[in-house]
């Protein structure tokens, strides 16, 4: 898979000017702000350097049996199965590499620590498939565009983590959102509503719990296409998949015509088949999910949107054809 050739200064720059704009942010008074495990942020920071040692990284999910246990049942699960399979986290991160490693631990720990602060208004296994569909579609764009499948796949996944603490914090106000009859993005709702919206604090919070930058710009930036579209710095399009994984259905209608957005990102990028890879999605989410929580399939989603727009096209088309020609 090729990847850009992005300086660890370029996402440090990048991700300062996203932050700043959250540095004085005011949040609720009964917002609880989870905490990862301990094991967890040491691996994450220890992972960061060139020079890390596979034993000693090992050694600290060791410590934690509970992430030991979620990373032995990842590796050794049947699509990864071999007929040796691994027994401690040490031969887990030799056999998926550290990157790999260090993805699925921090993904499985910000799901445990948000499932524990249970939301009024979402559903928590709903929200985590529906990230998981975000996820898997931004890798598969990623894939086609050549740019990095891990910052997209993470991306995908975590971009909207904070959305089940927030709903909980002010679940009236969110309520009021759900209930708006033409209601505007979430994101632009909360800005106003809040001055801060699930992206920023999101990606603050990332950036507290020292994740990668790269990984936190994708959580701020993912409802701004314009910003992988027009930046000059060839490695902010690495974000594009993130952008376009955001334009998917979710429970809280975050931005109410992503399908059609969706339609017309990829019509504007003309460097995939939009079906064939919903297929694609559709078929790995079988592999990830438990039938009795899987998201709705995305492919008949994307198809009834194509069929709306074909047929309000045609309507306006026999609008404009009836109407009457001046002399």
């Amino acid at each position: 898979m090729e990847t850009s050739q992005t300086t660890a200064g370029d996402w440090s720059s990048l991700c300062a000017e996203a932050l700043e704009s959250v540095q004085q942010v005011q949040m609720p008074g009964n917002f609880q702000i989870p905490a990862l495990p301990t094991s967890l942020t040491r691996f994450v920071e220890a992972s960061k350097s060139p020079d890390a040692d596979m034993r000693k990284l090992g050694a600290i999910i060791e410590h934690d049996p509970g992430l030991s246990l979620d990373l032995l049942r990842f590796v050794n699960a049947a699509i990864r199965a071999t007929t040796n399979p691994a027994r401690t986290p040490t031969d887990a991160l030799i056999r998926l590499g550290i990157p790999t490693t260090r993805n699925f631990l921090l993904s499985a720990g910000i799901k445990s620590t948000t499932l524990g602060l249970r939301s009024k208004l979402m559903n928590h296994h709903n929200f985590w498939n529906e990230s998981l569909r975000r996820a898997v579609f931004a890798r598969s764009v990623a894939g086609r565009l050549k740019t990095d499948a891990e910052i997209a796949f993470m991306g995908g996944l975590l971009q909207d983590f904070m959305l089940p603490v927030l709903t909980n914090a002010v679940d009236d106000a969110y309520l009021e959102y759900l209930e708006l009859e033409n209601p505007p993005h979430l994101v632009d709702w909360e800005q106003e509503k809040f001055g801060w919206n699930h992206a920023s604090i999101a990606a603050s919070m990332a950036h507290r719990w020292h994740l990668p930058d790269d990984l936190v710009c994708s959580i701020f930036y993912h409802h701004q296409m314009e910003v992988p579209l027009l930046s000059p710095a060839p490695e902010v399009f690495n974000l594009f998949p993130v952008t376009m994984a955001a334009l998917l259905p979710d429970q809280m209608k975050q931005v109410p015509e992503g399908m059609q957005q969706l339609l017309e990102a990829h019509a504007k990028s003309q460097a995939f088949d939009l079906l064939p890879l919903c297929d694609k999605v559709d078929e790995e989410l079988r592999e990830f999910c438990d039938p009795s929580e899987r998201p709705a399939r995305l492919k008949p989603l994307v198809e009834r949107a194509i069929d709306e727009r074909d047929a309000a096209l045609a309507a306006q088309e026999q609008d404009e054809t009836s109407q009457p020609t001046g002399c």
